[in-house]
């Protein structure tokens, strides 16, 4: 980011300040954006009409903003492209998972005492890799320590690995031989891992309904299995997936009712174990075989409670499904846009690894057994397809609800509550993409950055404050 002393920035910061007005008005503009990296510019004239009476008001018309243009928040959520987006991402992520665990936004406190799991499901391996090991007080260990004559692999790589990873070391993640690590597997499992949960699911219903002595149909009549998961990047570029499942009665009149009679969360557990166990996907070339998930795996009960003892526990999960909904696929965000040509691979700020991951997409892209899985467009992506957070339909509230709220909240706030029931008429029409010029961008970044320590300071406040 530009500074003011760098050239022309300090005269553009000058010429924004020179009208207190114009200015107050700009900077209210780039506070409603949340201080966005990237806003979006829309020019045209918004009026607001009821649909009783007819009566029409004037809501806005760009022509007396500064510059003409009223900013919208680009609304992305990678943190590495737009820092402000992602957090509000990031929050409304952890509205929906927390909602689903706890009540709220339209899902009853009854959720809090049903059977509910905290899972982890991760990729089986491709090769060996260089990683960190500690043990449970936290010491580390040896990446992969020398325990026999372990030898070298058939490319005549050593096997061994004496160096104590930390948590920063560029090693971590990347093959101990490239030439033996699996890639194209690696990517595969990538593209098949939504269906590969999907399988999931169906076994872990299967495994309940044998459990409970019934069929599959008259298990569908009783038990409703409702989710909320997120895929994470492992430093290998293959994502495992968090997830939270809860067991709801099962019900066409409302979204959520009380918990299954007869089935435990011991039930929930012992049903997920054995379909993670035994899922798999068949890949579409034959020689591949079946995908399948790693044998690490990880599940937890979430206690049930009808106070607020536990609520710290729902906190914490939710806010570790929500911290990798914003999270990018490569460091610095390099893979955060789609690939438009092979040439540009080489290019990429990224590791050998990655950068080999990503070649693989575009090749595999171009294989007629794998053409229908448009692994070109999603090599960016490492061949992961689809949304990182993502739940069941019953789960909790949605997206699109939480920006309803706070958009209406904010049109009243802004025009009244008179006119949170009117609707919008007229047109705007997209003039730009970010601030016009580099003073604008270091102001609301300047800004940005005033706002976040002002609400960590908060943050450590409530803290201190005796419960």
């Amino acid at each position: 980011m530009t500074g003011p002393g760098d050239s022309g920035a300090l005269g553009e910061v000058l010429h924004r300040a020179a009208d207190p007005e114009r200015y107050e008005r700009w900077a209210a503009q780039a506070a409603g954006t949340g201080y966005c990296r990237h806003p979006i510019r829309l020019a045209g004239r918004l009026d607001a009409v009821d649909p009783v009476s007819g009566e029409l008001a004037g809501l806005m018309d760009t022509a007396g903003e500064p510059d003409g243009v009223l900013l919208v928040a680009c609304g992305n959520r990678r943190a590495t492209v737009c820092p402000s987006c992602a957090a509000t991402y990031r929050a409304d992520a952890w509205q929906l998972v927390a909602a689903g665990l706890r009540g709220g936004k339209g899902v009853p406190a009854s959720v809090a005492a049903h059977p509910r799991v905290f899972v982890t499901l991760t990729a089986p391996s491709f090769g060996p890799v260089h990683s960190r090991r500690e043990d449970r007080a936290g010491r580390g260990h040896r990446c992969r320590p020398r325990l026999g004559d372990l030898g070298s692999c058939r490319h005549g790589t050593p096997s061994v690995c004496e160096i104590q990873h930390d948590g920063h070391d560029p090693l971590l993640g990347q093959p101990i031989c490239p030439a033996c690590f699996d890639y194209e597997a690696a990517v595969l499992f990538n593209c098949h891992v939504t269906a590969l949960w999907q399988a999931t699911v169906l076994l872990t219903k299967r495994a309940l309904a044998a459990r409970a002595g019934i069929s599959t149909r008259q298990l569908a009549r009783r038990v409703r299995l409702a989710f909320g998961k997120v895929a994470e990047y492992q430093a290998r570029g293959v994502v495992h997936l968090h997830a939270v499942a809860r067991l709801d009665a099962a019900s066409t009149d409302v979204p959520v009712v009380a918990a299954p009679e007869g089935i435990t969360v011991a039930d929930l557990i012992a049903a997920l174990t054995d379909a993670a166990r035994v899922a798999s996907v068949a890949l579409p070339s034959p020689k591949r075989g079946r995908l399948s998930w790693g044998t690490q795996f990880d599940i937890h009960p979430i206690p049930a409670s009808r106070d607020e003892t536990l609520h710290p526990i729902v906190e914490t999960v939710a806010g570790y499904l929500a911290k990798y909904a914003t999270k990018s696929t490569g460091a610095a965000g390099a893979l955060d846009r789609p690939i438009r040509r092979a040439a540009d691979i080489d290019t990429l700020e990224v590791n050998s690894h990655l950068r080999r991951m990503v070649a693989t997409c575009w090749r595999l892209g171009a294989d007629p057994a794998y053409r229908h899985l448009r692994l070109r467009a999603w090599a960016h992506t490492l061949g992961f397809r689809g949304h990182l957070i993502t739940k069941s339909r019953r789960y909790s509230t949605t997206f699109t609800a939480l920006r309803t709220t706070r958009h209406d909240h904010a049109r009243a706030r802004a025009h009244g509550p008179d006119f949170t029931t009117r609707e919008s008429i007229g047109a705007l029409r997209y003039t730009g993409r970010g601030y016009t010029t580099l003073g604008d961008a270091w102001l609301a970044d300047t800004a940005r950055a005033r706002r976040a320590e002002a609400r960590q300071l908060a943050r450590l406040d409530r803290y201190r404050e005796p419960r």
